[in-house]
């Protein structure tokens, strides 16, 4: 069977991808990080296209299951057009209840970009759409996200590596490896610990494995080593 051009340029410009690497509209950061003191947070996108995009933004709650399914935020402008090589700022603001007060707390932001209609009606068009992490980090929490990866707590049972998050923070692994010469482990079963849980990061640990190396996800959404961990 044969598809029509224009159904399959419709099908394909339906299509949304996790990841931001084929997007026109690129976010200028990997994270948000939305400090409670202040009035709002805001993101910057950036049109790296030669032509104009229209972009949707909108927000859902985040991977924490045990939070609440609300999303008490406002995001603004919801819809906007960037022009080719431009920049627009988009503002997210807190409704001011609903969220704990001893916690951090992270809801997913979802950015649509939506291009313009093809000169060509039998062009292929990618709408991409992107995630980006936004952190509630209220003010009455008494600690900083290196201070609180100092006190993770790691070990193996039954060959199954778990990480302690003890703080109040979000805490992302970023590069993992395993032992002394072992190599980086290019997928982890979980790699971001809620606040107050544990997560189990491995399965199928060598009994052999005694320390591991790692690196966590700072505010800026960039790598930051820490010492070596000796597991118990």
């Amino acid at each position: 069977m044969r598809l029509n051009p224009s159904i399959l340029t419709l099908v394909l410009a339906s299509m949304s991808f996790a990841t931001s690497s084929y997007a026109a509209v690129q976010a200028m950061a990997s994270r948000v990080i939305y400090n409670s003191e202040n009035k709002a947070a805001t993101l910057s996108l950036k049109n790296n296209s030669t032509k104009p995009y229209i972009v949707q933004t909108w927000l859902e709650p985040g991977e924490d299951k045990t939070a609440s399914a609300k999303v008490p935020f406002i995001v603004t402008p919801p819809l906007m057009k960037i022009e080719s090589q431009k920049e627009s700022v988009l503002r997210f603001i807190y409704s001011g209840s609903g969220l704990p007060s001893d916690r951090e707390s992270q809801v997913w932001i979802n950015i649509q970009e939506i291009p313009p209609k093809p000169e060509n009606e039998n062009t292929l068009q990618l709408a991409v759409r992107s995630k980006i992490k936004l952190f509630y980090r209220p003010q009455q929490i008494a600690t900083d996200l290196p201070e609180s990866v100092k006190k993770l707590q790691w070990s193996v049972e039954n060959g199954t590596l778990k990480l302690k998050n003890n703080s109040p923070l979000f805490i992302t692994i970023g590069d993992l490896t395993l032992g002394k010469n072992g190599k980086p482990i290019s997928k982890m079963h979980q790699d971001m610990a809620p606040p107050f849980q544990s997560i189990e990061v491995l399965h199928n640990v060598p009994s052999t494995i005694k320390t591991l190396q790692f690196t966590y996800i700072n505010d800026y959404g960039g790598n930051t080593e820490m010492p070596e961990v000796i597991l118990k």
